[in-house]
C-alpha cells in the first residue's frame, strides 16, 4: 500500500515521532546517543520531496516536534526513500551516500559525528529489536513503490573476513630479521 500523495508528510512525521519512543523505550546507549545529539536542536530534513522541521526541547525528558513546512532553501539533510532503505538494510553507508551525492547532510563537524553514531547505533540495534524491524517493513511497504530487494541481516549472520590487515604485513617485519 503506498500512501496517497496528500498524506506523506503526516505518515512520515508519525514514524519519526514512533522511531523517537521505540528509541526511548530501549533506554540504552542508543537513546542517549539521540539524546545527546539533537537536545536543543532544530533540523530541516527532506525524503522524497517531503519537507520536515524537527525541533528536541533541551529539557528532561526529550520531546521531539514534526512539523510540516511547504517550502525550505535550506536544508539540513536530504536525501530519498531508496537511499534511506539501502542504509537501513546495510547495502550502502552514510558515508558512501554522502560521497555519491545520494545524501545531503549540513552540520556541524560535532553533529555530523553525532548524527553518524547515532545512524550506526540504530542500525546495530535493528536486526535484534522487532518494534524497529516492524518500522523499517513499515516503511519498505507503504513510502517506497518498488519491491524490497533485502532484509535486514543480523551482524551475527553477516560474513567477517579477519586478517587482511595482517596478511599484508611482510613476513620478515613480524617475525622479525633474527626470528626465520
Amino acid at each position: 500500500m503506498t500512501i496517497p500523495e496528500n498524506n506523506r508528510h503526516q505518515q512520515l512525521a508519525q514514524w519519526i515521532l514512533r522511531l523517537i519512543e521505540i528509541l526511548r523505550s530501549q533506554e540504552n546507549a542508543t537513546w542517549q546517543t539521540l539524546v545527546r545529539t539533537v537536545a536543543g536542536k532544530r533540523a530541516l530534513m527532506e525524503l522524497d520531496g517531503i519537507q520536515l522541521q524537527l525541533t528536541a526541547s533541551e529539557n528532561d525528558p526529550l520531546q521531539v516536534r514534526v512539523d510540516y513546512i511547504t517550502e525550505s532553501p535550506f536544508l539540513h539533510f536530504s536525501t530519498t526513500g531508496e537511499i534511506l532503505r539501502s542504509i537501513i538494510a546495510g547495502q550502502l553507508t552514510i558515508d558512501k551516500a554522502i560521497i555519491m551525492g545520494e545524501l545531503y547532510l549540513r552540520a556541524t563537524l560535532d553533529d555530523i559525528l553525532g548524527i553518524h553514531q547515532l545512524v550506526i547505533d540504530i542500525l546495530a540495534d535493528s536486526p535484534l529489536n522487532p518494534q524497529l524491524q516492524e518500522l523499517w517493513r513499515e516503511f519498505d511497504q507503504d513510502w517506497i513503490s518498488s519491491p524490497v530487494t533485502s532484509a535486514l541481516y543480523s551482524l551475527q549472520n553477516q560474513k567477517i573476513i579477519y586478517g587482511e590487515l595482517i596478511q599484508a604485513v611482510p613476513r620478515d617485519t613480524l617475525l622479525g630479521e633474527d626470528m626465520e
